[in-house]
């Protein structure tokens, strides 16, 4: 197993899936501290100087369903099994492992494709994991920020807040007054949870 990651046409894939393998241990590490390396790269909408989050590639990519770090993660992890398994494929079958050229682009469009339809159903049981670890309830009146995306009624983005453990959330939300707009990096109050969304109210 070490000489098929240590195997030159597999550098890129043994990269990403050692990146995951340090995002775990910072992850567990942190859990024994009280903290979350998961908010890390909330700050990415701030970039979208273009709009690209609003696009409709961005929305079939589902890239604004999860906290960004989960996305990469996911991302990395598929890269990397993709590509293991491209050139495990080709060295059985044809005896020869294909170029770098060739077998990374393939394995990142195969990667996105895949990420595409996982994060997907992870964000469908994202407000079961939310509610299996703190009391939903215990939510309101809570100061969230907006973090990816633009807010509107039946339009939720996503925003981030701290519970009374510091520990970060993630959840979908959505303005209470019908014509009201949630921007990127704008704070609002927590104040009523529908089934897969919350609905807020701006923060003064």
């Amino acid at each position: 197993m070490t000489d098929v990651l240590l195997s030159p046409s597999n550098f890129w894939f043994s990269i990403a899936l050692i990146a995951v393998f340090i995002v775990f241990v910072l992850e567990l590490i942190g859990t024994i501290f009280g903290a979350s390396v998961l908010g890390v790269g909330d700050d990415f909408g701030e970039l979208d100087s273009e709009g690209f989050l609003n696009t409709a590639f961005a929305n079939f990519l589902n890239i604004n369903k999860v906290p960004f770090l989960i996305y990469l993660i996911v991302l990395l992890t598929v890269f990397g099994l993709s590509g293991l398994l491209i050139n495990g494929l080709s060295a059985t079958v044809l005896s020869v492992t294909p170029p770098s050229l060739i077998s990374v682009p393939l394995a990142f469009l195969l990667g996105l494709f895949i990420t595409a339809k996982t994060v997907h159903i992870i964000s469908s049981l994202l407000p079961t994991i939310e509610s299996s670890a703190v009391n939903s309830d215990e939510f309101v009146g809570s100061v969230a920020e907006i973090t990816i995306g633009k807010a509107s009624r039946g339009n939720p983005a996503e925003a981030k807040f701290t519970d009374c453990y510091s520990q970060p959330h993630f959840v979908l939300v959505e303005p209470f007054e019908e014509e009201e707009l949630f921007s990127q990096g704008e704070r609002v109050i927590l104040i009523q949870k529908n089934k897969h969304s919350w609905l807020a109210t701006r923060y003064l």
